[in-house]
């Protein structure tokens, strides 16, 4: 059951990043560890949907509330109505960027997500009373090295008794 805290919400944090604002607030659940832990406060910037690029961790809303996965690709989709950002190609379809995202944790993807349903990127996790950033340098890094890390088998081994 749902609070109403939890019911406002999406709308109130989908609109003060509109106005330019970031959002902070503590994640719950446990899809994208080990890079964000159950109860961990997660930074959230607004994001222009043309600057979102794999790797990167978004924030988006669905029927269940509001989702931090990252994008593992991008397709092109037909919406029925109008989009910002989305190319007309009917009276009543749009040609729209669909982005594919997962929880690092999980195995499969969620539905495709549309750009109204995107609110914002997630920029930074507060561990261990630090703010690690998740759009530097060194992050950009090692979400590119993930893959190929994973792999092996020594990482998997830590990673099940992490």
């Amino acid at each position: 059951m749902r609070t109403d805290s939890q019911a406002i919400f999406p709308d109130l944090a989908a609109a003060l990043l509109r106005r330019g604002n970031r959002v902070r607030f503590r994640a719950a659940g446990a899809s994208m560890q080990p890079t964000i832990e159950d109860g961990e406060l997660i930074t959230v910037a607004p994001v222009a949907p043309e600057s979102v690029k794999r790797g990167d961790i978004l924030l988006y809303q669905n029927e269940r509330g509001v989702v931090a996965h990252r994008v593992v690709g991008r397709v092109k989709g037909t919406v029925p109505s109008p989009v910002a950002g989305c190319r007309a190609t009917g009276p009543r379809q749009v040609d729209c960027p669909l982005f594919l995202l997962r929880g690092d944790a999980s195995v499969s993807c969620d539905a495709p997500v549309q750009l109204e349903q995107v609110i914002g990127r997630v920029v930074a996790v507060q561990r261990g009373g630090r703010n690690v950033a998740l759009d530097s340098r060194l992050a950009n890094l090692l979400r590119l090295a993930r893959p190929k890390i994973a792999k092996l088998k020594a990482f998997r081994l830590l990673h099940l008794n992490y």
